[in-house]
């Protein structure tokens, strides 16, 4: 096997790495000494961490302090090791590394950039090296599977932490004291942070809960003296292409059952139009590109006008998402004059009534209108989003997809044009601060019988590209998901297979299955519900809208009742995350 260190790979990545900054406009350079240096992972390739708006948006925050420099560093290719992007640098240069975790796939990943850039990965044997944090959706839900591997877990939104992050570890950072002391002030300075060396040893052993869990920092709205988050760096060299990103709303209104940023994320906040021109500037090419960022872009109370501006500025503009039942022929023609050509829209479901149970509160006549407006306005591509899998599913619902887009089809077509049909297809696992936290989740071999339906119903169909999710990778998200402290093996499992799933998943099953305290995992995980009596990993998180909330709503699945979205104003109750409360109905 090759020396990743070996000089022939560092001059191949450092010749990459220069390709790319030669490209990009909006870069951060800093002289590195006399500064506190953070390396900025990325558990992926250049490409997707450029594509990413929450990980560019904590770059440019660290780096508008003058005596702090934070790097990129992402994913190697086979057999290199990971440099840092501006620098080159290796991973032992920085004082800090911090990562971006969102997805489950995503740890097993910055557990082998540790370990290739010979960062000791277990933080309990660690001595001068960086200190390790983490942030993200996926450790926000549930920080279990990486504990073993992080100095600090950073549950809640960066705007809030990073600044304070960062102003006090400028203070204590050239003191003598121990890596201890040091994380003990930062956790009584900055709110939402988790320090695990300072819990109990029952509790890091999953033996006993946390006596207080953590709360996340959220921002609270109107959100006085700052920004939306804003792309500070565009380069051709992403999945989007030479785009700029803004966040225009946080949050979404609807509270769909199986989602969990939609939970993390509560109460929908809207930023103010004036604020995301101010932050996007002037166009800086002839055909400036601009990317809309938001789980509701269409809900935003100002988009028709924000659409408008966009346009008359030469803008061509993308946008993340958009939910079907928010289109209007006025919205489609803003859209679709201001450059959109291909959306993705998430019916989720093909019946009516599992979409009712999810909460997805879409009915067919809304969902082949809107289809219609965007075909006859132009539209180039539409992905369709639906899940496999989902609590109460019957073999008819399955089929009833391939039918929904059978009759989408026949709306999007006209006598001379129809837009691409993307089917893509998510097998639904249960996700820890959502309603559906408690609920088993399918077998691979059931996974694969229910896909199999599916693309037999959809071959019958014609003209759709379907994209199914593979089940093996879909059980092992279930297992890290609502994992507690033996999830971390199964991450080391998969950093030692180099990502490959089924191998892993084998060898950490047989190592997990010896141990007696274990036996039921599996049923628990794949035939029944997590008993309410039963030790819950993920409650070291107190999310805002809190277990009450959860349980109702899960109850309401049961009885297919749909919910009403959040109303303006942030004042509605229901969950508690606005800062009022009553009592659930």
């Amino acid at each position: 096997m090759e020396d990743y260190d070996s000089p022939r790979l560092r001059r191949r990545t450092r010749n990459k790495y220069t390709g790319y900054l030669e490209q990009e406009r909006g870069t951060v350079y800093k002289e590195p000494g006399g500064r506190i240096r953070i390396g900025l992972i990325w558990p992926g390739p250049y490409e997707t961490g450029q594509s990413s708006l929450g990980f560019l948006s904590v770059y440019s925050l660290i780096n508008v302090q003058p005596r702090v420099y934070a790097e990129r560093i992402f994913q190697p290719e086979p057999g290199q090791a990971p440099l840092s992007l501006e620098t080159q640098s290796p991973l032992e240069a920085f004082d800090l590394l911090a990562a971006s975790l969102t997805l489950e796939n995503d740890y097993w990943i910055f557990l082998d950039i540790l370990i290739k850039g010979r960062i000791n990965p277990d933080r309990a044997d660690r001595r001068g090296e960086p200190m390790v944090f983490a942030g993200g959706v996926g450790v926000w839900s549930n920080p279990w599977p990486v504990i073993p591997f992080l100095d600090l877990i950073m549950l809640g939104e960066a705007e809030i932490q990073w600044p304070q992050i960062v102003e006090h570890y400028l203070d204590v950072s050239f003191a003598l004291t121990p890596k201890a002391g040091k994380l003990k002030i930062l956790s009584e300075k900055v709110p939402g942070v988790l320090i695990p060396s300072l819990w109990p040893e029952e509790v890091l052993k999953g033996e006993a809960p946390l006596a207080e869990p953590v709360r996340p920092a959220v921002l609270k709205w109107p959100p006085k003296g700052y920004y939306p988050p804003v792309s500070p760096i565009v380069t051709p060299n992403t999945e989007l292409g030479e785009r700029r990103l803004v966040e225009i709303s946080r949050g979404c209104p609807y509270g769909c059952r199986f989602c969990l940023a939609g939970v993390l994320y509560r109460p929908h906040r809207p930023w103010p139009k004036s604020k995301i021109i101010y932050v996007l500037g002037r166009p800086r090419l002839k055909n400036d590109m601009v990317g809309l960022v938001s789980p509701a872009v269409a809900d935003h109370p100002e988009i028709e006008s924000l659409l408008e501006i966009l346009a008359s500025q030469n803008r061509e503009v993308s946008v993340s998402s958009l939910r079907l039942s928010s289109l209007t022929e006025n919205l489609t023609r803003r859209l679709l004059a201001a450059g959109v050509k291909g959306l993705a829209v998430a019916p989720e479901a093909g019946s009516q009534r599992l979409r009712d149970s999810i909460n997805k509160t879409l009915n067919e006549e809304e969902i082949l209108g809107s289809c219609r407006l965007l075909s006859e306005g132009g539209l180039r591509r539409l992905k369709l989003y639906f899940m496999l899998g989902l609590p109460g599913e019957t073999d008819e619902d399955i089929r009833s997809i391939a039918e929904l887009c059978r009759k989408i089809k026949k709306a999007v077509q006209t006598k001379s044009f129809a837009p691409k049909l993307i089917l893509s297809v998510a097998n639904f696992t249960p996700k820890p601060q959502t309603p559906f936290e408690f609920v088993p989740m399918l077998t691979e071999s059931e996974l694969k019988r229910r896909g199999q339906i599916l693309r037999e119903a959809a071959v019958k169909v014609g003209g759709l590209e379907l994209k199914l999710d593979p089940p093996i990778w879909s059980v092992v998200q279930g297992m890290l998901a609502r994992g507690g402290a033996e999830a971390s093996n199964l991450v080391r499992c998969l950093q030692a297979e180099h990502g490959r799933c089924r191998p892993a998943f084998r060898r950490f099953r047989a190592a997990y299955s010896e141990d007696h305290r274990h036996r039921d995992y599996e049923r628990y995980l794949f035939s029944e519900n997590w008993p309410r009596d039963r030790y819950k990993p993920w409650r070291v998180v107190a999310v805002s809208a809190g277990p009450d909330f959860l349980e109702n709503e899960y109850r309401r699945s049961l009885a297919d009742a749909v919910s009403p979205a959040c109303p303006p104003g942030l004042a509605c109750g229901c969950c508690g995350s606005c800062g009022f409360s009553r009592k659930n109905d």
